[in-house]
């Protein structure tokens, strides 16, 4: 075995474990890397605007591969603008490694330019707070050693960030290459299951006619989205899914009742909100304020309530189950498949199938899909935010991958959009909320699946965060690669709020309205801009078929959000903390 030095020891291990991209932005505590990176074959660096612009693109590379990503910076302000975009990946378990090149370990604390020692900026502690795992090399002989801690971490159910610390002064030590990937199939396969548990859970479920499944990221995490539906159908029980679900059991399937929660459908929201329920089975999902209607007690009262996940701490977080069990999402649904017919459990369950789907057949009759189905062909000016997410729907593929960034404009985009693929729909609102996520996000994404159609919902807001992200698309010459700037000229939701108190309070929200498209044509890409509905089908229809990245700017108006059952729930407890 030859003698590599240790950047190249790390590249080619990343390699090794079928990494093809590194999201990076240059600098000096990285330099040795990159002639590592151009001369090892099947891995790209992708240099981005910004730090977190990186980050997040790795993340969103992550979650559309089903990998892991990886970005890379220095350390000080290069590791302080990755932590927006780390703590995104920590909140909703993403596997992402990232790598800093940090000051040498002779200089710490000496007052060194960008020095990440205890007296500096302190990068080992900053990342503490948002890694999974965090190692920091000491010796490039145990380069293999921190790799495969990295690795371990980062393939397991309850992964997130990674941070691996390099010093510049240990970067061109000359190590051993013994490097054994450890990369692991996603399959299932010794995942936790629990199947006496189960058992008992199904004879419990079993006593119940009206049972709901309710799915959140847990499922698309495990891959189980086929086992799902095997087992839905299996037994007739329609399924609604949180918003981090979206898509993971088929919109348009008869036994969809969409997402539940913020900008979920009507039939989902009041149904589970309802009485009607006897039985709501929680599989995959710590029920947030987003997914849990605002820790609504609507939800508890009168129901059964199974939850299982693979990770116990999720469990009775927000509500106590009645049955709470800890099992891969995927392999609980493959037992109940594999049990036979003559199974007691599983023969009440069929015999009840019937009048599952008659009762499914009574909520679509009484509640719709859409709240305010009528702004989706609304011919107002400026455009409403639900037409233009309409039309941009009756455009794009069914295998669009979309991203959808924080904002007013969210709840239009995942409310009008209909999803009909696994792991096609991103958001990231449930839990960070950050904004300008989507632009990187859905850059990262394109890489991982380039043969994709892609697709970032923003608002004006998130352009001004992480807007400049667009210009990385364009370095990289992306193709079906459509950025859609939902333009309403301010900070939608605080800005809805703010006008109540005073005028000039509601001035501190407005957004100049700069030309989107003229800035996305700066940069290289193809910029179109939309003020009468009219234009948005054959803007998109030019979008899908351009030669490179576009950016469509729409003038959008301000209004009130479509999901008002959580907009009155989640207002009531919000202005307990508002002084008016």
């Amino acid at each position: 075995m030859s003698e590599v030095k240790l950047t190249r020891y790390i590249v080619q291990s990343l390699k090794d474990e079928n990494a093809s991209h590194i999201f990076m932005v240059p600098g000096g505590y990285v330099d040795n890397f990159l002639q590592d990176i151009v001369s090892i074959k099947g891995i790209s660096a992708v240099v981005c605007a910004h730090e977190g612009g990186a980050a997040m693109m790795a993340d969103g590379f992550a979650r559309a591969s089903g990998r892991f990503g990886v970005c890379l910076g220095i350390s000080g302000p290069g590791a302080t603008n990755m932590i927006t975009g780390l703590s995104i990946s920590q909140a909703d378990q993403v596997p992402v490694l990232a790598i800093t090149g940090d000051t040498p370990l002779a200089w710490r604390d000496r007052d060194s330019i960008q020095d990440s020692g205890t007296h500096g900026l302190k990068s080992i502690e900053l990342f503490r707070h948002i890694s999974s795992a965090q190692h920091q090399v000491y010796d490039a002989q145990l380069a293999g050693d921190y790799m495969r801690r990295c690795f371990n971490k980062l393939y397991t159910s309850s992964t997130g960030p990674v941070h691996l610390s390099v010093p510049m002064d240990l970067q061109t030590k000359q190590v051993e290459y013994d490097y054994q990937a450890s990369s692991t199939s996603h399959s299932s396969k010794g995942r936790v299951v629990d199947a006496p548990s189960l058992n008992t859970a199904l004879e419990r479920i079993s006593s119940y006619t009206k049972t709901v499944l309710l799915i959140g990221s847990g499922v698309r995490k495990s891959q189980a989205s086929d086992a799902l539906l095997a087992f839905a159908e299996r037994f007739a029980i329609p399924v609604a899914t949180t918003m981090s679900a979206k898509g993971d059991f088929p919109e348009n399937h008869e036994l969809a009742l969409g997402v539940f929660g913020w900008a979920g459908t009507q039939c989902a929201n009041e149904t589970l909100m309802s009485n009607e329920v006897d039985c709501l089975i929680l599989v995959g999902t710590k029920m947030g304020q987003i997914a849990s209607m605002c820790w609504s007690k609507n939800l508890r009262p009168n129901k059964q309530l199974i939850q299982i996940d693979i990770n116990p701490e999720n469990l009775n977080k927000t509500y106590l189950a009645d049955i709470a069990l800890t099992s891969d999402a995927k392999r609980a649904f493959e037992h109940y498949c594999d049990l036979p017919d003559e199974t007691d459990s599983v023969a009440s369950l069929l015999t009840q199938s019937s009048a599952r789907r008659d009762w499914l057949e009574t909520i679509r009759i009484n509640k719709s899909w859409h709240y305010d189905i009528e702004n989706s062909y609304a011919d107002l000016e400026p455009i409403h935010p639900a037409r233009a997410v309409t039309e941009l729907l009756e455009i794009m593929p069914q295998d669009t991958q979309l991203f959808v960034d924080n904002g007013a404009h969210t709840f239009f985009a995942m409310h009008y959009w209909t999803s009909l693929l696994e792991n096609h729909c991103f958001n990231i609102i449930k839990y960070s909320g950050a904004m300008g996520w989507a632009v990187p996000a859905s850059i990262g994404a394109k890489f991982a699946r380039p043969d994709k159609v892609t697709v970032a919902v923003v608002g004006d807001g998130c352009m001004l965060m992480h807007g400049m992200e667009i210009q990385t698309a364009a370095r990289y010459k992306l193709k079906k690669m459509i950025f859609v700037v939902l333009n309403n000229k301010a900070h939608g939701n605080p800005k809805l709020r703010a006008d109540g108190f005073s005028p000039e309070a509601g001035e501190l929200t407005d957004i100049v309205d700069h030309n989107w498209a003229g800035f996305a044509e700066s940069l290289g890409l193809k910029g179109f801009t939309v003020d009468e509905p009219s234009a948005l089908a054959n803007v998109y229809q030019s979008a899908l078929e351009s030669e490179t990245s576009v950016l469509i700017d729409i003038k959008c108006g301000l209004y009130s959000t479509p999901t008002k059952v959580f907009d009155e729930t989640f207002m009531k407890e919000f202005n307990t903390y508002i002084d008016h």
